[in-house]
């Protein structure tokens, strides 16, 4: 994508499509809180979402325990029997359980490292197959990456992890049939360092309570500050019709649509207890539904697997 990044389609500051928000040249403080507020009023008056604007780099939001990184697993399996292939970016800097999600044999080398960052993070373009081991750990078309983790007391905060994830999201060029999957730290602080200002997508992930409700609507607050049309829930860890229909009348009540609903599933539960990866067959059969939906609502194109082609168990 380059240093130069729009969520509105302009290839440069004044071109066609730009608004002139302020967003990409935004110093202080001040410059920026009155550059998102325009851009948020923009999208408020112009709507939501736009088919011509396609996925191509998702951030994974939500409370922390939402289910996050299980959703990330589910979804970019599902994603790849539909024939996407996937970059899972783990931005996380304490849990660790992604990896074993995704089926991976173990976590590949942090990107954040005391011996500085890998010489492919400075290319321009910088494309998926340019990211090579041990940065990288794959999975059929399911390839993820470790923005870092805190390890031991006394070294700093998590700044740093953030600034490689954002540099990663904002630079990396896509192919047709690549996504970007970025699996968030819980909360909003990532918005506050930037992260998500490359992605075009972010799923908020809202499990039935109501700090997590009360957080979905921040974290559509900031996503729209930053430019971003397409903001979905996924309500999770729904256990029955009345959760369900509760949650969607409280998004409803907040202007946050909703993509649908997860149950509360106990082999899922399970596969999280245990360490044991998800299949794609197992992850299409839990979350292919939400993935069509998404890719959908973008107009994208997909092939959808014949049934014969499933294994259910996990």
């Amino acid at each position: 994508m380059g240093l130069f990044h729009c969520p509105l389609g302009a290839v440069s500051c004044g071109d066609e499509g730009c608004i002139q928000c302020g967003l990409c040249s935004a110093a202080t403080a001040q410059e920026k809180k009155a550059a998102a507020e325009k851009m948020r009023s923009w999208i408020r008056e112009h709507g939501s979402t736009r088919s011509d604007i396609k996925i191509r780099k998702i951030a994974v939001c939500g409370k922390g325990g939402a289910g996050k990184s299980t959703t990330t697993a589910l979804l970019s399996g599902a994603l790849e029997m539909l024939g996407y292939r996937s970059l899972i970016l783990d931005t996380d800097s304490s849990n660790g359980g992604l990896w074993r999600k995704l089926g991976l044999s173990g976590p590949p080398q942090p990107l954040c490292a005391e011996d500085g960052p890998p010489q492919f993070l400075a290319k321009d373009p910088l494309y998926l197959d340019d990211i090579a081991p041990p940065y990288i750990a794959q999975n059929g078309r399911r390839s993820m990456v470790l923005a870092g983790k805190l390890e031991d007391p006394l070294l700093g905060c998590a700044c740093s992890i953030g600034a490689f994830a954002k540099t990663l999201i904002d630079n990396i060029t896509l192919n047709p049939n690549e996504l970007v999957i970025a699996d968030q730290e819980a909360g909003v602080e990532s918005f506050g360092r930037g992260v998500e200002q490359g992605c075009d997508t972010v799923l908020i992930l809202v499990e039935p309570s109501s700090e997590s409700i009360e957080l979905a609507e921040k974290i559509q607050y900031m996503a729209q500050g930053l430019g971003i049309h397409r903001i979905r829930a996924i309500m999770n860890k729904v256990e029955d019709e009345a959760q369900e229909e509760f949650l969607q009348e409280a998004l409803s009540a907040r202007s946050i649509r909703y993509l649908g609903a997860l149950a509360l599933r106990r082999d899922i539960r399970s596969c999280n207890l245990y360490g044991t990866g998800l299949t794609q067959e197992f992850c299409y059969l839990v979350a292919g539904q939400l993935a069509r939906f998404l890719l959908d609502e973008a107009e994208m194109s997909y092939t959808k697997p014949k049934e014969a082609d499933f294994n259910v168990n996990a």
